[in-house]
């Protein structure tokens, strides 16, 4: 068995819980989130997974007992419940819209808006821990998904750091950034990406895409303190960037698309 130690009682499950390391019953912990899970099945239609090996339509959830009712609870509520609020559901792109009512954005680039999350009210604290809360889920469990694969991150020396700031006994870990881009393009917002390594940067870097929102994560403790300026947290202004993603998602779709094969139910 791994580090949980679980041990069954009915449907009740009894292990440690890997974010608190207190013998508790522990409950379902979804990777991705079963209410970002339930945004992805639009119109009656189960969501897709794209893999490496597989594209497919799936009701699956990515889940296992890994923490107890405390400790998920306080995910939720510091993280994924305020996040939500600001994902595109179909009908309605929150973050996006607050942006487009700012009538003077903190800075103005050909490729990027910058906007003062602070003074739009939107609580960036929140999409940190939910970044992080989800980079940590991905660093302690190897996650089944189709095909027989698994997916996981490393996040090396940060996984225990990260899990105390999670409980709120630290503040966020020194050389970590947390970058925020509410995306413009239609594809960007109709799709959800788990945390991988994002290759091309020159620190250590992950990604994720969440229904129109790009987090961009450095955990390096050799990053400098320019990334400072952009991170919704450390910055002072708590900053948030607006940009057209479509080039971006097309080639992390274009990447996976490579080497997967389409299951026929899509392939029609």
């Amino acid at each position: 068995m791994t580090a949980e130690r679980v041990k069954s009682h009915g449907q009740n499950v009894e292990g440690i819980c890997r974010l608190c390391r207190k013998r508790r019953i522990l409950c379902k912990s979804h990777y991705l989130g079963a209410a970002i899970h339930r945004l992805c099945r639009q119109d009656g239609k189960d969501a897709v997974i794209m893999t490496p090996k597989l594209i497919m339509e799936t009701q699956r959830h990515l889940w296992a007992h890994l923490m107890c009712f405390e400790c998920e609870c306080r995910l939720n509520k510091f993280g994924e419940t305020p996040v939500l609020r600001l994902l595109d559901t179909g009908q309605w792109f929150s973050l996006l819209e607050q942006m487009l009512l700012v009538p003077t954005p903190v800075k103005v680039e050909p490729d990027v808006v910058t906007f003062s999350g602070e003074a739009m009210g939107i609580n960036t604290d929140a999409l940190a821990h939910f970044a992080l809360g989800l980079l940590w889920k991905g660093a302690i469990h190897k996650w089944p998904t189709v095909a027989s694969q698994t997916t996981s991150i490393n996040l090396a020396g940060y996984k225990d750091k990260i899990r105390k700031y999670l409980l709120g006994k630290t503040g966020m870990p020194p050389g970590i950034f947390v970058i925020i881009a509410a995306c413009e393009d239609q594809g960007s917002r109709g799709m959800v990406y788990a945390p991988a390594r994002f290759r091309g940067h020159r620190h250590r870097t992950f990604s994720f895409l969440m229904r129109g929102i790009w987090f961009d994560v450095i955990v390096d403790k050799n990053a400098g303190t320019e990334w400072k300026a952009l991170c919704c947290v450390q910055s002072d202004k708590k900053v948030l960037h607006l940009t057209n993603c479509h080039r971006r998602f097309m080639h992390a779709a274009g990447h996976i698309g490579k080497s997967a094969r389409v299951a026929p139910s899509l392939a029609r």
